[in-house]
């Protein structure tokens, strides 16, 4: 990894740009500072819906470069618009993401052909066992929250949505003060006075012009705060389990069947470390998610039989992730753990670090950006540290005997 520069633009723009030497793409994201936490209750899904019309409207179906897709995808605290391409089209990539924070043009027949679409999204996902039992664990986490509701949002606000709510949306948080520039590349030097000025000149009020009101648009400091009701030591633990069909299999999730625990501070090197031990030792899936300044971290599993819902199970279920959690531990207190820790967990993640989209995604958002020097300097007594701190969040200690038994990981949405 080479260097990473970061400045604050004049039109209010935070402009990263990290250094890959020698690799052979180029990421560009623009991460703008608005999700489903930020609508009101009659704008539950208006953000993802905004997602869809600034790539079809603003960006003409979202291609940059020589052809290069952009993705985008909408979450709770932000809405992230993406590529990769040639080290030669970064510059266009760059002008291609300009349209995002521009004036949007939201013509009817437009507007109704993406709500078609997004219903056709939420009958797919809702189809999704694992999808509806994450949304449930979140809503129940989050319960009294803006961050309760599903990104999705509620099918009956979507359906009375009109273009102008959603452009009056567009106007007020797709602003340069709330968005965040990140380029990879490893033509640092030659490239970024280009792409400054390139984003120096986005904003609303006139194509390309800079925006003359950056003060008006909320900031995402001043999203409503949930965390004093998030404490996991006076939240009880959700139940999020699903009674499934005869001959289907089961999903429960958040340590089998509903847990979240949340901790205060940024997803550290050891945090990072944890989930893949977990998984390396037992092949149990932990997930993350950085919300405001808490981490949630939950689990999600497949059993073959139906899982019947009560207290009995959730603490059962709870077991198998303090089981999973404590093997872990156990298997980098031996005296090879620190060696184990290298070769199956810290190469492996390193490897996946390297990937040009990751290296983007976590420059963007300052919570996750760990970099691979804490990665590698991170020793096996801190990883075990947090194992043990989580196996707190996940119900009442237990006696640990006999094998780990985990059953099989669900693949969340």
């Amino acid at each position: 990894m080479g260097r990473t520069r970061t400045r604050v633009l004049p039109n209010g723009i935070r402009l990263v740009a990290v250094e890959r030497p020698g690799a052979p793409l180029a990421a560009v994201l623009l991460r703008v500072g608005v999700g489903s936490a930020d609508e009101e209750p009659d704008e539950r899904g208006l953000a993802h819906v905004l997602e869809h019309m600034v790539v079809r409207c603003a960006m003409d179906g979202g291609r940059a470069g020589d052809g290069a897709l952009v993705t985008a995808r909408t979450g709770k605290e932000a809405t992230v618009y993406s590529t990769v391409v040639r080290h030669a089209d970064v510059l266009p990539a760059v002008a291609a993401l300009g349209p995002v924070l521009g004036e949007l043009d939201v013509p009817p027949g437009e507007f109704a052909a993406e709500l078609t679409a997004i219903r056709e999204e939420r009958a797919q996902r809702s189809a999704d066992p694992a999808w509806r039992l994450q949304e449930s664990l979140m809503g129940a986490l989050w319960a009294g929250t803006r961050r309760a509701h599903p990104v999705l949002g509620d099918p009956y606000v979507v359906d009375a949505l009109t273009p102008r709510r959603a452009y009056r949306f567009h106007r007020r948080w797709y602003r340069p003060a709330t968005a965040v520039l990140v380029v990879v590349t490893d033509r640092l030097d030659r490239l970024l006075p280009r792409i400054a000025a390139t984003a120096a000149a986005w904003g609303h009020g006139r194509p390309g012009g800079v925006d003359l009101a950056p003060g008006s648009a909320p900031h995402p400091a001043s999203r409503p705060d949930s965390r004093s009701v998030l404490h996991p030591a006076s939240r009880p633990v959700p139940l999020c389990a699903e009674r499934p069909a005869v001959g289907r299999v089961a999903v429960s999730h958040g340590p089998l069947a509903g847990v979240a625990a949340a901790r205060p501070g940024a997803e550290s090197a050891a945090a990072v470390l944890a989930c893949d031990a977990v998984r390396a030792a037992t092949g149990l899936v932990l997930r993350t998610l950085p919300l405001g300044e808490w981490l949630c971290v939950w689990a999600m599993t497949k059993a073959a039989d139906p899982v019947p819902v009560g207290d009995a199970d959730s603490v059962l279920m709870g077991d198998v992730v303090r089981t999973a959690l404590a093997a872990a531990r156990a298997r980098i207190s031996r005296p090879d753990g620190a060696a184990w820790l290298r070769t199956e967990v810290l190469i492996p993640r390193l490897r996946a670090e390297d990937d040009i989209e990751t290296a983007a995604q976590r420059a963007s958002d300052p919570r996750a950006a760990v970099g691979t020097d804490e990665l590698t300097i991170c020793q096996a007594r801190s990883v075990g540290d947090v194992l043990a701190e989580w196996r707190r969040w996940f119900g009442p200690e237990r006696p640990v005997g006999g094998p780990v038994a985990v059953p099989g990981a669900a693949e969340g949405p």
